[in-house]
């Protein structure tokens, strides 16, 4: 008897010892054990990870004509016990993906999941065992007081015990010196079950000496099946995931659109794929590097706007749109979109009036926290450099003055300062993406967003060193 419970959630305990094969094969690996945190839309993409696909077949997936039967009797198990975990190794946890009901101590469950690979047993912390899942049956015996000489027969067992043995007393010779480091890839690459190679073959970049960073963006994925659902709980995955967004795509918007679009152009398997546009986009919603917000506005274009991503609703979807409605107009090299403004001496002028090699527009709010300190440290900015051609627009998001005036008068704020008087005609919120302030934005002398996000005290003045002419 069993119940199939299509399910991922956290073993409440489990020993240490017993993975201890698994954590030797990712303990080098680039971002085991990292957890970034996640936004809603990412975590609402990797919950539907679990959710019915497509039939197809894929890459390893294609042989499964017939679903393989898990099966086996454990002999002398307390009473208490009436059912074992079918779970696999995720983020350095174990997670349950089928939960067994046990008959007299026996069980057969026919396995429904598309996900092959490495897999745990699990009754209790101290009776617990790997195995792999193939396409073929799979049998387990032995005796709950005799763990040790528990069994698992089936197709691949034999070749996963050997390898395990070979693994560790390689890592030993490698250690020792005895052994070159890519001889653990090689033994991995000499196997001959598709489902065992493919589960640890991820762990190795596909790397030569003479690999160049521009070779690996559009080989990264080489040793990984994107095609196969077992992606999506090998254990390697998610570091690499992270290494190819944080390091190998870099940081130039038009060259990690142009990987990324080739990546997602690719036939992945559906769910995959979603965790893929699920990360980047939250990645480069919230990438401190300036210029990667353009590549947020493609993904919501792509994906977003198209309907693609479903597993976001209602309010989130709206606020991711108009949040890369927002900053479409903001990217850099685009014009800044012009506006008229009240200034302090009750005239009207325009953004596009103000002649500058620099200008720097500046959006604030006089009873912000962060504006109070802030604002100093551009004044002082604007000082050593107003002579040097830079110019400061500093609009205030207020409707009541005179918390305003009195901070322009305090702090002997000499730039021009601007004000909308009427919110109900066109002003600069209807151009501008402000969730918070202050916002800072580096403009040339057409008015050209050249740079943004910069740090008033540190980077802005670099920019600004590097922009205009010497002294």
């Amino acid at each position: 008897m069993s119940r199939a419970e299509n399910r991922t959630v956290f073993l409440p305990s489990w020993p240490v010892s017993l993975l201890f094969f698994f954590f030797g094969l990712i303990l080098s690996h680039p971002a085991l054990g990292q957890s970034n945190d996640q936004n809603s839309t990412q975590l609402a993409a990797e919950a539907t990870a679990d959710a019915p696909r497509p039939t197809q077949k894929t890459n390893v997936e294609a042989s499964a004509e017939a679903l393989p039967t898990l099966k086996g009797c454990i002999k002398g198990l307390p009473d208490e016990v009436d059912t074992v975990l079918v779970a696999f190794v995720l983020k350095g946890q174990l997670r349950i993906k089928q939960q067994v009901h046990l008959h007299r101590g026996c069980f057969e469950l026919p396995w429904t999941h598309p996900e092959r690979g490495l897999f745990i047993l699990y009754v209790d912390p101290e009776h617990s065992i790997d195995f792999l899942l193939t396409d073929a049956d799979i049998e387990f015996s032995g005796h709950y007081e005799k763990w040790d000489r528990f069994e698992v027969k089936g197709a691949g067992q034999q070749e996963f015990r050997q390898f395990k043995t070979d693994y560790t007393a390689l890592q030993k010779d490698i250690a020792a010196g005895t052994q070159p480091s890519e001889a653990a890839q090689q033994l991995v690459e000499s196997l001959s079950d598709v489902h065992l190679k493919a589960f640890l073959l991820p762990q190795w970049l596909p790397m030569t000496p003479d690999t160049n960073v521009f070779w690996l963006r559009s080989h990264f994925w080489d040793h990984t099946d994107l095609e196969s659902a077992s992606t999506l709980i090998n254990p390697f995955f998610e570091g690499n995931r992270n290494l190819y967004f944080e390091q190998v795509l870099g940081h130039d918007p038009d060259t990690i659109i142009h990987y990324l679009d080739a990546l997602l152009q690719r036939p992945l398997e559906p769910r995959v794929k979603r965790v893929l546009v699920s990360y980047a986009t939250y990645h480069y919603e919230g990438s401190s590097y300036m210029g990667e917000d353009e590549v947020f506005v493609w993904l919501v274009k792509k994906f977003y706007k198209t309907g693609y991503a479903d597993w976001v609703k209602g309010n989130d979807l709206s606020d991711i749109i108009e949040k890369a409605d927002g900053l479409a107009t903001e990217l850099l090299g685009n014009p800044a979109p012009d506006f008229a403004f009240n200034t302090s001496d009750s005239s009207r002028m325009k953004l596009s009036e103000v002649e500058s090699p620099i200008t720097l527009l500046w959006f604030w709010d006089s009873t912000c926290g962060h504006c109070k300190r802030q604002t100093p440290k551009l004044k002082a900015l604007y000082d050593e450099y107003k002579d040097r051609g830079v110019e400061v627009v500093a609009i205030t998001l207020e409707n009541e003055f005179t918390s305003w005036n009195r901070y322009i008068e305090e702090h002997e704020l000499d730039w021009i300062n601007g004000f909308e008087s009427n919110f109900d005609r066109p002003n600069f919120l209807w151009y501008y993406y402000i969730p918070s302030t202050p916002k800072l934005l580096v403009l040339d002398e057409d008015k050209r967003i050249i740079a943004k996000r910069l740090d008033i005290e540190t980077t802005l003045r670099t920019f600004l060193d590097d922009h205009l002419p010497k002294e």
